[in-house]
């Protein structure tokens, strides 16, 4: 089915999952890949950082043992000696025992130290055996660095030394009174394969390699020794130059990225290179990773949303099929699934309905078989009282031959309580659907009263109340002469005297119209009203089952009551107020004549 719940439920699930997984894993591939490209640039600069730290920290341990030298007296004393006082080329063995044997046995990269004054004085020293030594070079060579503007008081790095293989440390020697005027030249040949040894000991992954190059271009390391000492070129190094502290790539070489910084310290540009596609390898493994593991979750993640759409749609469906065997009139009951969750008390709340329901269908078929069969009854009832009004008419006939007797012999009190009579049974046995007044309710006590006084000997009247306004609302047939009765037979037990009084009154609310009837009369004691009360309180059905006795005078009252719920309802009726010795109160409750239909009792 196109529409089925288990469809919706697992697309609503499947759309979740896969834009959850999406989200997350697009997010997190993207994270992780710029956070491994910022690692990767970090790692170049702090690498390049870290070398030259280093070579600088190499080069200027040796500017302190420049120092040692420079704080000699003997080489003040040299070099403050009249020019020409000394041979050309000199070597003093104090110098050498006292001055830089030290610096030399500390030292063993250095292979040469020597001193050129400007007067003359010159002295070397070696700590490795040159044979043969080019004393002519070295002159040119001291001259050359004589004439060098860029050689000043401060340590000063030649990368092309007088030694093959080697770097040429040199500083010039100021005068005592004036750091400009310089009285010699102070140098160190020192072993370039120390820096290589450092710079060989940096890796930068598999592929990854650094070279430095000087102020003008030379090559003075790299991992191919075939370039080492050559000229980078042209293009290369302009590249270099101009993308210093931060990532370049150079022309000519694809797939990789570049890095250079400068070193204040020795001048020399560190040029460090790396893969493009090792470095990026991470983040294509991030990327192949989080595909397969986003693939590997949506297929378990689907296969538990299927389960779980069919763990909620199995009970539905059962319930479903239940529904419709019940719709069909065959009373289903559904199983219980096992999970003790909302779906068994779903199921369970199911099958009690059906319980119910099954119950109560029972209950109405036997209600329809009683009522046919009270059908029947009020038919036959019916009929039976189609025969019986043959015998009033005949009644009536008699009475009014009575009367007409009743004025021959000139009777009036035969007459009255005759007429009185007739019309009080007229009354009580009529079966139209003309509604029944209050005026004819008074005017049927009018003519009870009429017979009243002649079984009484005595004139007694009733004191009404009821404003005109009244007169015309509806009411039941039949209530106010039972009550009046009542009073009679039970309120006033010993005859009536003059203080006995009968008072009938009625008064409307807002939805009800009340009719009371109250007598001064002897009065009901406690119990007996409490059981006539709560007897009143009772459903009818109760009231017909209830066989207890009552105390006299209370069938009645129970009679009146009964017709008025069976014409207006339940919440109608007689209620009743009374104290032993003083009187009692009947309060007639009926809906007011605009809420209500009169239908004859």
């Amino acid at each position: 089915m196109k529409n089925s719940l288990v469809r919706k439920v697992y697309i609503y699930f499947v759309i979740i999952i896969a834009l959850t997984l999406v989200t997350v894993g697009v997010t997190g591939y993207w994270r992780s890949s710029n956070e491994l490209e910022n690692q990767y640039e970090g790692l170049l600069t702090q690498i390049v950082d870290n070398v030259l730290h280093e070579t600088d920290l190499f080069l200027k341990s040796y500017e302190r043992a420049t120092v040692s030298i420079l704080i000699s007296p003997v080489v003040k004393e040299a070099l403050d000696l009249p020019s020409n006082s000394t041979p050309g080329f000199y070597t003093s063995e104090i110098a050498m025992k006292g001055v830089f044997q030290p610096v030399l046995i500390n030292n063993p990269e250095i292979s040469m130290t020597y001193i050129i004054g400007y007067n003359g004085f010159q002295a070397t020293d070696f700590n490795i055996h040159i044979v043969p030594f080019n004393y002519k070079g070295f002159e040119e060579y001291v001259e050359q660095m004589k004439e060098d503007d860029d050689i000043n008081g401060k340590l000063t790095i030649q990368d092309s030394g007088f030694l093959d293989g080697h770097l040429t440390l040199i500083r010039k020697l100021a005068d005592r009174t004036s750091s400009k005027s310089f009285k010699g030249i102070m140098g160190f040949e020192l072993k370039i394969g120390e820096l290589n040894t450092l710079w060989k000991g940096i890796k930068l992954g598999q592929s990854g390699y650094f070279f430095i190059v000087n102020d003008r271009g030379k090559i003075l390391y790299h991992p191919d020794p075939s370039r080492i000492g050559k000229q980078l070129d042209g293009m290369h190094f302009n590249t270099v130059e101009a993308n210093k502290d931060q990532i370049f790539e150079l022309p000519g070489e694809p797939g990789r990225v570049f890095f250079s910084r400068k070193s204040d310290y020795s001048g020399w540009t560190l040029v460090a290179s790396m893969s493009v596609a090792e470095q990026s390898k991470p983040i294509s493994d991030l990327r192949q990773t989080t595909l397969l593991v986003g693939i590997f979750t949506l297929i378990l993640a689907l296969f538990l949303a299927y389960r779980f759409g069919q763990s909620i749609v199995h009970p539905v469906r059962l319930l479903e099929n239940g529904m419709r065997q019940t719709a069909k009139g065959q009373w289903t009951r559904v199983p219980l699934t096992g999970s003790r969750d909302e779906m068994d008390q779903l199921i369970t709340s199911y099958n009690t309905m059906v319980t119910r329901l099954e119950e109560l269908v029972e209950r109405v078929y036997e209600t329809e078989l009683r009522n046919q069969d009270n059908l029947m009854k009020r038919q036959l009832a019916e009929f039976q009282s189609l025969q019986l009004q043959i015998n009033p008419h005949f009644l009536y006939n008699t009475l009014e031959i009575i009367i007409c007797y009743a004025v021959i012999q000139k009777s009036s009190e035969i007459k009255d309580i005759v007429r009185s009579l007739s019309y009080m049974l007229r009354y009580s046995i009529r079966t139209d659907l003309e509604e029944i007044t209050v005026a004819n309710e008074l005017k049927h006590i009018l003519y009870f009263m009429s017979i009243m006084k002649y079984r009484n000997q005595r004139e007694f009247e009733i004191d009404v109340r009821i404003s005109t306004d009244y007169l015309l609302d509806s009411m039941v047939r039949l209530t106010l002469q039972p009550l009046v009765e009542n009073v009679f037979k039970h309120a006033f037990p010993y005859g009536i005297e003059d203080t006995h009084t009968i008072i009938i009154d009625a008064w409307k609310d807002e939805t009800d119209f009340y009719v009371i009837v109250e007598d001064n009369g002897c009065g009901i004691d406690a119990e007996s009203l409490l059981q006539l009360n709560i007897r009143l309180m009772n459903s009818r059905e109760e009231r017909l089952l209830d066989t207890q006795p009552t105390f006299e005078g209370s069938i009645g009252l129970l009679n009146v009551h009964n017709r008025i719920q069976m014409v207006f309802g339940e919440q109608y009726g007689l209620s009743i107020q009374s104290d032993l010795g003083v009187g009692t109160k009947v309060t007639i409750r009926m809906p007011s004549s605009s809420a209500k239909k009169v239908m004859p009792v």
